[in-house]
């Protein structure tokens, strides 16, 4: 029994192992990223090959397999607590052993296939864009941008275009054209370079997600983007190359929704760039609404009627789930994202804002030339 016992406490050092790892990442920006870029790679690819051979969603079932053990180990022992003599603080001390084992692996798993991913460079230290701090009539100037390329895409749909996933085929091809993407746009930044890309996969309980008002969710123990199938397909494009950067090793979901739009936008099909241009907007109209809701509200109000009736669909769809789940979600995710060097929680979502102004600033820069006092 003690050997048993003494074998249980070897697993726990993994997770030391994983703490210390994250904590010498955290002051070690290099190595993080010599790692993200050298070993994460090789270890990702490894662990996503068995699951990237069949269609359907391993970590969603995996999930469910854990949350129906999870009772069942909890009511062995607690049997063993009350049938027990003289040994019950034996089996509390064997339940709570064990849970603290399966932590300390699961800690360690994820440490490797995604936790340290989060103290690496920034993905604009490999592009020409730098983050600094912009004006009002810069973000008037995006929004009004983006709105006119929107409605210029939108066109190209047919007015009425059904914005609903109707087979299963629907979902595969734009699974495979966010992979196409992506691999796209690794070749103007390499650091987006895989030699393995996991297909974005389908979640059955999709219905579940939008109640709790998931999109879509990368699952570093099986290199799977999991994606939220009941949205509407003006959304899914970017989710799925959302996480797809995830994938790639970008953590940070300002810069996994900046990877998202630019890779929507390497592509010709009207649907998959209007899906990253829409996702732009919200955001950046989102901030400007902020700054000056009339100005915001003027360019809403210029937008093409189909764009303005897609966006009450999106709130439309939205609304029906919001409720309780949504909202312990909302906090969950908040929680997570602080835990994980991202301090502003789920708001880091949108400060996506920043890094297309960078972007925009730099077009500006360098197609116009305006003297540095303009700026």
């Amino acid at each position: 029994m003690k050997k048993f016992l003494s074998l249980r406490w070897l697993v726990i050092l993994p997770g030391v192992v994983a703490y210390l790892l994250n904590q010498y990442a955290q002051y070690h920006p290099n190595w993080a990223e010599q790692y993200s870029r050298t070993a994460y790679p090789i270890v990702s690819n490894a662990v996503g090959f068995l699951p990237s051979l069949v269609k359907f969603s391993v970590s969603e079932w995996l999930a469910v397999a854990v949350l129906l053990f999870l009772p069942v180990y909890l009511g062995y022992y607690l049997h063993q607590v009350i049938i027990s003599k003289g040994d019950r603080g034996m089996a509390v001390y064997r339940a709570s052993l064990g849970i603290v084992a399966m932590a300390s692996v699961i800690y360690f798993c994820f440490t490797l296939l995604g936790g340290l991913n989060y103290y690496r460079d920034s993905f604009l230290a490999y592009t020409p864009y730098h983050e600094e701090t912009y004006s009002e009539e810069e973000l008037v100037k995006l929004c009004q941008s983006l709105a006119d390329e929107m409605g210029q895409t939108r066109e190209r749909l047919d007015e009425d275009h059904d914005f609903r996933l109707r087979a299963p085929d629907d979902f595969y091809y734009y699974a495979q054209q966010s992979v196409l993407s992506i691999q796209l746009l690794a070749k103007q930044y390499p650091v987006l370079e895989r030699s393995f890309y996991s297909t974005p996969k389908p979640v059955v309980m999709s219905k579940l997600m939008s109640r709790a008002g998931i999109m879509g969710i990368f699952i570093p123990f099986t290199l799977e983007s999991d994606i939220n199938a009941d949205l509407p397909v003006s959304m899914i494009p970017a989710t799925m190359t959302h996480e797809l950067a995830h994938q790639c090793g970008f953590m940070y979901e300002d810069e996994a929704n900046f990877i998202s739009y630019l890779a929507c936008r390497q592509q010709d099909d009207p649907m998959i760039r209007y899906s990253g241009l829409f996702q732009a907007f919200d955001y950046s109209i989102s901030a400007l609404a902020k700054v000056d809701a009339q100005k915001a509200l003027a360019i809403i109000s210029s937008l093409p009627e189909q764009v303005r009736q897609d966006m009450i669909e999106r709130d439309q769809y939205w609304a029906k789930y919001e409720g309780t789940i949504s909202k312990v979600s909302r906090n969950v995710n908040d929680a997570y994202l602080k835990a994980n060097n991202q301090t502003d929680g789920v708001s880091s979502y949108h400060k996506m804002v920043n890094l297309l102004l960078a972007e925009q600033r730099y077009k500006w820069v360098n197609d116009y030339d305006p003297s540095p006092d303009i700026l």
